[in-house]
């Protein structure tokens, strides 16, 4: 055994070389992975403790870094047509009412681990009516997705994430059920162009 151990010394040492390079690789990667998983980020779209068109919707941050949040698109579905509509501004509030102009959009940065408040469910359909031009959504929508679009903090490429509501109507008024347990973050390059076709579209 030890005489064919020192006859093939010289291939036995590539041989663990070899094997050695491929386990630092591994580990390496693992490493980027681990690494690359914490830096990204992650956008939560949630709905308040209220279930009807007064519930409010939460956009967090969960990601290790501040992002931008840049814009708020919604699929509106009503009995006959789908909307798609930019809903950032808080078009509610009239702008002679506020001293701070910042506190009529949704624009701007969320820290790590923070969130905004971008309105109710009434105040996001108002918008939505406001810049469609037409009036009614709120007694005939039957879903509205959300789909909120950020700059992170190198701003590189575009942050996005998507949660749909189906509105469920009990006694007149419709109560905003999320479809999904989580908020579906859009990372895939393909849906993230989408996204950005999307909000070229609505560029005034």
């Amino acid at each position: 055994m030890l005489d064919w151990i020192a006859e093939n010394a010289g291939p036995l040492q590539l041989a663990i070389s070899i094997l050695t390079g491929l386990v630092w690789l591994a580990y390496l990667h693992i490493i980027w992975l681990n690494f690359r998983r914490q830096r990204q980020a992650v956008i939560l779209i949630n709905r308040s403790i209220a279930q009807d068109e007064n519930a409010h919707c939460f956009v967090t941050n969960m990601g290790a870094e501040p992002i931008y949040l840049m814009e708020v698109m919604a699929r509106v579905v009503t009995d006959e047509k789908t909307y798609h509509v930019k809903v950032t501004e808080r078009e509610e509030i009239a702008l002679e009412e506020v001293e701070n102009p910042l506190s009529r959009t949704n624009q701007g940065p969320i820290k790590s681990g923070e969130f905004i408040d971008i309105g109710s469910f009434l105040d996001l359909l108002h918008r939505a009516e406001a810049r469609i031009g037409t009036e009614g959504l709120f007694h005939t929508v039957r879903q509205m997705d959300l789909t909120v679009a950020a700059a992170g903090g190198h701003a590189t490429h575009l942050i996005a994430a998507r949660r749909g509501f189906r509105a469920d109507w009990k006694d007149g008024k419709p109560y905003f059920v999320p479809e999904q347990l989580m908020t579906r973050q859009i990372r895939n390059l393909f849906q993230r162009r989408k996204v950005v076709a999307m909000l070229e579209e609505q560029i005034e």
